[in-house]
């Protein structure tokens, strides 16, 4: 039996489709540093992006990750998901982000994409992912009962380091979780903002649907119907 945690409870999930869900995550053009960086080779790096709020514990600055060229290095970050203990806290954007990871599968994939700068032209790519999911709806906690998950696993989490650790979930991955050395391009390299043309039946909307051309879909929520073939596609 499949179970996911849902505020202190155990839901069966066996009546669910097995799928994986994309979440776009990192640093953004509008944010104060930019965008991560992609090269040749396909390495990048992961650029977070900062923190905002007030935390009960100092967390690191840009330059304290080797993020030291950066236009403001002392700013401190938020660093979520993070790749260490493999944590992540998700705050609802609108759009179907909170429906599509209730739908999550502990043996499901959740994905994280960012958007990449490669000189003048940026490109949303797959940087790692989370399995062996441990998934906590706490939209009806308390924020002392949310602080209390430091003790469970979650206190690199960057939401537990705030004073308000307010978040709808929180989730954990597990065995086979990873942060890729490699990203794996969404795009068509001619034009960041077009699907592979590999990826247009596997990768779809929040909702199902097939992503229209000239959508905004690279900051979506997005969902996979095909999560073994992609698998093998990012893993090449």
């Amino acid at each position: 039996m499949i179970l996911t945690i849902s505020t202190g409870r155990l839901r069966d999930n066996r009546d669910l489709e097995l799928f994986s869900v994309l979440l776009n995550v990192g640093s953004s053009g509008s944010n104060p540093n930019g965008r991560g960086r992609i090269f040749e080779d396909f390495s990048f790096e992961y650029l977070p992006i900062p923190e905002t709020e007030e935390t009960k514990v100092k967390v690191p600055t840009y330059r304290e990750l080797g993020f030291s060229c950066v236009k403001f290095p002392d700013l401190p970050v938020h660093l979520d998901p993070e790749f260490e203990t493999f944590t992540y806290g998700h705050v609802k954007r609108g759009f179907g982000d909170i429906e599509c990871l209730l739908k999550l599968k502990r043996d499901n994939i959740l994905f994280f994409y960012v958007t990449l700068q490669k000189r003048e032209k940026w490109y949303p790519c797959i940087i790692g992912y989370f399995t062996n999911l441990e998934l906590h709806d706490c939209r009806e906690l308390t924020r002392e009962q949310i602080q209390s998950f430091k003790y469970k696993g979650f206190a690199n989490n960057a939401h537990l380091k705030r004073i308000d650790p307010y978040v709808d979930f929180l989730i954990k991955g597990g065995k086979g979780s990873q942060l890729f050395k490699k990203a794996f391009p969404l795009s068509e390299d001619s034009n960041p903002r077009e699907l592979r043309k590999s990826l247009r039946d596997i990768i779809l909307t929040a909702t199902g649907k097939k992503i229209e051309s000239g959508k905004p879909w690279f900051r979506w929520t997005l969902t996979c119907n095909k999560t073994d073939k992609l698998l093998r596609m990012v893993e090449v």
